[in-house]
């Protein structure tokens, strides 16, 4: 696999692309089910998986597992989807350890975070025009520059000052270097315990305690990549957002937070967030259930 990449051109023939985030994945069960279901079923051209796919992972080693029947279930699905369609991993704040053999296996392109979307529209003649900014918004439909940058939202987070140790700890190369060393037997439980600390965190606090994406940051981010729409999950707070700041073409920018996956829950969620080519040569964002 070669190195995460920061960038992605659309190709012209791509005419629908998906964004789904935040499905901890850990067992076949509901969310599985529907999670596959949806590999099999969904339009897409391409896929970005953008964070938290799976609940936790400590190293591609643990592929080769016993307990790990159902990452290799998840391997085997992914890969086989990415024989018709192109898919796309960013690391979340649960599988930040998926490597080159995860990847390789699954058929996955990995991103850095964020990653920059460019986008093409069409002119008349069906040929690809990367200069046209035509993106036509689901609720608006007024156009907006033809790049998005993605991430999967963690990093925005900075009120949250406990993870954010946390997260500049474990993204050290130094220090998973040295995690990875340890017993696999030894990794997975750790890794088990950090997610039931989380867990009885987010118990504690609700989805609203939890620190939300600090916007002079998102701000700055799309000012410096060139991006007018932010697309990430991790926050479980599906919505869009109208920031308070605007692109160089005065356009406003907007923050679109993906949908966490849970089947099993007093309500369920599984969704995915859609871009679709249209006639016109613009684009069209919708947002689909997938349970």
């Amino acid at each position: 696999m070669s190195q995460p990449v920061s960038h992605v051109s659309v190709p012209a023939q791509w005419q629908t692309i998906d964004f789904v985030a935040d499905l901890h994945l850990q067992q076949d069960d509901a969310t599985w089910q529907a999670f596959a279901r949806y590999l099999q079923q969904t339009p897409a051209d391409a896929i970005f998986l953008l964070g938290d796919i799976l609940e936790l992972w400590a190293g591609d080693d643990a592929l080769q597992h016993p307990s790990q029947a159902f990452a290799r279930q998840l391997v085997q699905a992914l890969h086989h989807t990415s024989q018709s369609k192109t898919l796309y991993w960013m690391h979340g704040n649960r599988d930040f350890l998926v490597g080159t053999a995860f990847c390789q296996a699954a058929g996955l392109v990995l991103l850095n975070d964020p990653c920059v979307l460019q986008l093409q529209a069409t002119t008349n003649d069906g040929a690809a025009d990367a200069d046209t900014d035509i993106i036509h918004s689901a609720t608006s439909g007024a156009a907006a520059p033809p790049r998005v940058l993605l991430s999967h939202g963690d990093a925005l987070c900075i009120d949250d000052v406990a993870y954010m140790q946390f997260r500049q700890q474990v993204r050290n190369p130094a220090w998973q270097q040295v995690f990875l060393q340890q017993p696999l037997e030894q990794r997975l439980a750790l890794a088990q315990q950090l997610r039931q600390q989380s867990s009885q965190r987010k118990n504690e606090l609700g989805v609203e305690g939890y620190a939300d994406v600090d916007t002079p940051l998102a701000v700055q981010w799309l000012h410096t990549h060139g991006c007018a729409r932010l697309v990430h999950g991790h926050t479980h707070k599906p919505q869009d957002h109208i920031l308070p700041a605007t692109a160089e073409n005065g356009q406003p920018l907007q923050r679109m937070v993906l949908s966490d996956w849970d089947l099993l829950a007093d309500a369920p969620r599984a969704e995915a967030l859609r871009l679709q080519r249209q006639p016109d040569g613009g684009w069209q964002w919708s947002r689909e259930r997938c349970g």
